[in-house]
């Protein structure tokens, strides 16, 4: 009769070939999230900022009102975004405007029309100039809740005859739009600018170079409005800056802005594409 053979015992791991129990993937000790998380945070975070991105530029601005009043938090996210895209640049517009600007007389009035997070008035706070930053949302401290294609609030007037005139009660110097001329009706912002500026002031503008299709026609545009060209630099790879002189203008008819209004497609959107 043959022996039972005993089963040999499983062989046991040797305390250094043990797995923890508790196994888990590296995490970030600064966001407490792990790679992957991060990766796809950062991902849905894209995703989101184009959503927002399309939105804002192929809609009304009274449709970016309504949307940020529904939900306050678009305003912080896109923004967020966009100082992510703005890290591939070679430069930042509103860098070049904080340098230019620093050299400007004291107690100058700029209005930064579109301002996002108020970059440019924290980067003169050291100096005594006076910035006045509108957008969307207020942040209670630097900006100021406007719809910049709808009304800025400061004071300025048109002309209210067929004579030429700079309009009356201005109070600012500067108005800067930093890649900010962004709803289709974007044109009634530099409408808003004209009003709002003191006679002989400066409207400096930076955008994106691949919304031209024609510079020429944007020039145009801007000049019917009351403005002339001084100076344009293209040279940078990303953007295109403009500075224009406010010159005196007759009034128009509301037919004749709605023409004006109109012209808004000649600035294509502004796309960003996923990394």
């Amino acid at each position: 009769m043959k022996q039972k053979q005993k089963k040999p015992d499983a062989k046991k791991p040797s305390s250094s070939e043990q797995q923890p129990r508790n196994v888990s993937p590296a995490v970030d000790g600064v966001s407490g999230l792990t790679s992957l998380q991060k990766g796809m945070k950062e991902s849905l975070d894209g995703a989101r900022f184009r959503w927002i991105n399309e939105l804002l530029y192929k809609s009304d601005s009274s449709e970016a009102v309504r949307m940020m009043k529904e939900d306050p938090a678009v305003f912080n996210d896109y923004h967020s975004g966009f100082r992510h895209q703005v890290q591939s640049w070679p430069s930042n517009p509103v860098s070049h405007y904080i340098s230019q600007l620093s050299s400007y007389p004291q107690n100058t009035v700029i209005a930064d029309l579109g301002c996002g997070d108020a970059a440019l008035a924290r980067g003169l706070s050291s100096k005594k100039l006076k910035v006045l930053s509108f957008d969307l949302v207020s942040d209670g401290a630097y900006i100021v809740a406007a719809d910049i294609c709808s009304s800025v609030p400061l004071p300025g007037s048109e002309p209210s005859s067929s004579q030429k005139s700079e309009g009356e009660a201005q109070v600012v110097d500067v108005v800067v739009c930093a890649l900010s001329l962004m709803g289709t009706n974007w044109p009634q912002c530099i409408r808003e600018a004209w009003r709002i500026l003191k006679p002989g002031g400066e409207l400096k503008i930076a955008e994106v170079a691949s919304r031209f299709s024609d510079v020429d026609e944007f020039v145009s545009l801007i000049s019917s409005t009351g403005f002339k060209m001084k100076t344009k630099d293209d040279h940078n790879s990303h953007f295109t800056l403009f500075e224009f002189k406010k010159v005196p203008r007759t009034t128009k008819t509301n037919k004749e802005w709605s023409e004006v209004m109109s012209k808004g497609d000649i600035l294509k959107p502004c796309e960003y594409k996923r990394r």
